[in-house]
């Protein structure tokens, strides 16, 4: 019925348990899929293969695919894609958990659903060093096509994205030219033609890290190629959303850009976010603190 599939690259911290979130879900009729991208003769591929060999020592519902040579997470993904044989197909990323009825309850969902949808998304908790730190449930269904575009769709990771097989096909998979954005890049494509469910419970865990993030010149070059891609979408907008999606994707950066003590960069991008619409008081009180950190910071 469901095919989970597990990207893996890099040092396997949470791998482990990962895998133990998926063999703990209370739905039991799935797949998985693990795709190990990491280059052979690396510590990361060496250490990948030990933890997932524990599991294939024990289990024959893993299938364990080596890339050849690190390849990107679309393309892990894809690789993932083409030998999946379920229904319906889930993300797990391989540093995130999935609570124990996750898959039960999102097959449920779709299988009471129309065509009309192409998937479910659920709440998502929060954690840093074993610690939660943030957790959001008011999740709603709907179609977040401008939200998306504007890169603040509350998606929260892409292990959030549980979503039929066919509109995968459909969609030829993640695109392989995208390094980063790439959760976000399919989903715009999706919410193109279909619309998502929704289920305000807090079924996936993010270990959220922040390890293995570009600088902000690399980030900046990401946003560029994701809002270029989809200017045809864009430029077809009403006024409102089109400022809507470049106020909120220039105030990310401008955001990124001093949280990296890059405040020259940051005023840049929030003079250009300011030409698509006001700071909101959020934005502008959460604009002030970063100020006042650097400069903190600074005269340390």
């Amino acid at each position: 019925m469901v095919s989970i599939i597990i990207p893996a690259y890099g040092t396997p911290s949470f791998l482990d348990r990962a895998i133990s979130s998926v063999f703990d879900q209370t739905f039991k009729d799935w797949e998985l899929i693990i795709v190990d991208d990491n280059d052979p003769g690396t510590d990361a591929r060496f250490c990948t293969e030990s933890i997932v060999n524990r599991f294939l020592m024990k289990y024959n519902r893993v299938k364990y695919i080596r890339h050849d040579h690190n390849m990107n997470g679309a393309v892990a993904r894809n690789t993932g894609f083409a030998i999946a044989e379920g229904k319906y197909i889930s993300l797990l990323d391989s540093d995130d958990e999935y609570k124990p009825t996750r898959i039960e309850k999102c097959v449920s969902v779709m299988e009471n659903s129309s065509e009309k949808i192409a998937g479910v998304y659920t709440g998502c908790e929060f954690r840093r060093k074993g610690k939660t730190y943030n957790r959001f449930s008011n999740v709603k269904a709907g179609n977040y096509l401008i939200e998306t575009l504007a890169c603040s769709f509350m998606l929260g990771t892409g292990s959030n994205i549980f979503v039929r097989k066919s509109v995968v096909d459909e969609m030829h998979g993640f695109d392989p030219m995208f390094l980063r954005q790439q959760d976000y890049e399919f989903m715009v494509r999706v919410f193109e033609k279909y619309s998502l469910e929704a289920i305000p419970e807090m079924l996936v865990i993010k270990n959220n890290e922040n390890t293995n993030l570009p600088d902000i010149k690399k980030q900046i070059a990401i946003r560029m190629q994701y809002l270029d891609k989809f200017n045809y979408i864009i430029q077809n907008l009403t006024e409102a959303e089109v400022n809507y999606i470049y106020h909120k994707n220039w105030i990310n950066i401008a955001v990124n850009a001093m949280l990296q003590n890059q405040r020259e960069i940051a005023e840049l991008y929030y003079d250009k976010a300011i030409k698509y619409g006001r700071l909101s008081f959020m934005e502008y009180l959460k604009k002030m603190l970063l100020t006042m950190h650097y400069i903190l910071k600074k005269h340390e």
